[in-house]
C-alpha cells in the first residue's frame, strides 16, 4: 500500500483554535494523501462539528471529517478515533495532534521521513509553547514549556501524543483498547499506551524538524497551575510504573526512589528560588515528586474532569 495519512484530531469547546489548526493543516507541505479526522468530544454545542461543516463547504484541500463522541474523556475520544479511523478509512499512517496547537508546514513531512529512516512504529517531535501575554511570568521559564531537545533517530519512548505518527499496523497490532480508561480524566493515557508498546516491541524515533507550535493561556503561567499539573503527572507517572512492575520489591523501589526525589526537590528549592527558571522547574520537580508518592498509595488528580 502506497503511503497515506490520517490526521487524528480530539477537540472540546475549541472551535477558534481548531479552525487555527484546521487552516495550518491545510496549508501543509505534504505530497501523500492526507485525511483528516476530528473527534468532538461535546456532544450537546458541537462547535467542532460546525467548524469542520464550514471548512469542507469552502472547498477544503483534504478530504474532511468531524465525529461525535458523547462519551467524556480523553481516553474515550482518543479510542474512537482509532476504532472509526480504521474501520471507515485507509491509510497506513496516523498523526495525532491537539486542537490547541498548529504545525509549520514541514510538520507532517518530517515525521514520515523519519519513520521511514529509522523503520520505528511511533515518531514523536517537539511542541513550542506560545504564550497569550503574562510577559514577565517566572513559571513561562518552566522546562516543562521548553521544546522537547533529542537528536534525529531512534530513541528509547515518547512521552506524549500531541505530536506523534504512528503506524497503521502498530496501532492494529496493539488492539483496542489502545487509551486505558482508568486515565481517561486524569491524562497519562497516553503514556501508559506508549510504555505497553515499548514492553511489546514497538520502536520509537524522534524528529526534531516537525515540530508544532502549541498556545498557552494565561492561567497556565501561573504557579498553581504549575503545581497541580506537577501533581498530576507524578502521580500518573507513579501509576503507571506500578502498573507495569512486577513484584513487592519493584515496589519498594519505585516508591523509595519518589521519596528520596521529593526529599531532594525540597531541599534544593531554597537555592533554586534565587532565579526564575530555576524557581519555576524547582517548584515544578517537587509537586511531580510529591504526585509520585500520592499516586503510588492511589491519588488521582482529575485535571480534565
Amino acid at each position: 500500500m502506497s503511503t497515506a495519512v490520517l490526521v487524528a484530531i480530539p477537540t472540546y469547546r475549541r472551535p477558534v483554535e481548531l479552525e487555527r489548526l484546521l487552516s495550518r493543516i491545510d496549508q501543509l507541505d505534504i505530497a501523500v494523501p492526507v485525511t483528516v479526522l476530528v473527534a468532538d468530544n461535546d456532544p450537546e454545542r458541537r462547535q467542532g462539528e460546525e467548524v469542520v461543516a464550514a471548512l469542507a463547504a469552502h472547498s477544503y484541500r483534504f478530504p474532511l471529517e468531524a465525529i461525535t463522541v458523547s462519551a467524556k474523556g480523553l481516553a474515550n475520544v482518543r479510542n474512537t478515533l482509532f476504532t472509526h479511523a480504521l474501520s471507515h478509512h485507509t491509510f497506513t499512517h496516523i498523526a495525532m495532534i491537539d486542537d490547541d496547537e498548529w504545525p509549520d508546514a514541514p510538520w507532517l513531512g518530517e515525521l514520515l521521513r523519519v519513520q521511514k529512516a529509522t523503520g520505528a512504529d511511533i515518531v514523536g517531535a517537539p511542541v513550542a509553547s506560545i504564550f497569550e501575554g503574562a510577559d514577565g511570568s517566572w513559571v513561562r521559564r518552566a522546562r516543562l514549556f521548553q521544546p522537547e531537545a533529542r537528536p534525529e533517530g531512534p530513541c528509547p519512548i515518547i512521552w506524549a501524543s500531541n505530536n506523534v505518527l504512528l503506524t497503521r499496523d502498530c496501532i492494529e497490532t496493539a488492539g483496542p483498547p489502545w487509551f486505558d480508561l482508568a486515565f481517561n480524566i486524569t491524562g497519562g493515557e497516553d503514556v501508559e499506551l506508549f510504555t505497553r508498546l515499548k514492553a511489546q516491541g514497538k520502536r520509537f524515533a524522534w524528529a526534531p524538524g516537525a515540530l508544532i507550535f502549541e498556545s498557552v493561556p494565561r492561567e497556565r503561567t501561573q504557579a498553581r497551575w504549575l503545581l497541580r499539573r506537577g501533581l498530576r503527572i507524578g502521580s500518573t507517572d507513579a501509576r503507571i510504573q506500578l502498573r507495569h512492575g512486577t513484584g513487592r520489591l519493584h515496589r519498594v523501589r519505585t516508591v523509595g526512589k519518589a521519596v528520596l526525589g521529593l526529599v531532594a526537590s525540597l531541599s534544593l528549592l531554597p537555592l533554586r528560588a534565587l532565579s526564575g527558571k530555576r524557581r519555576a522547574d524547582g517548584l515544578f520537580s517537587a509537586a511531580r515528586a510529591a504526585g509520585k508518592f500520592y499516586g503510588f498509595y492511589g491519588g488521582r488528580v482529575h485535571e480534565y474532569q
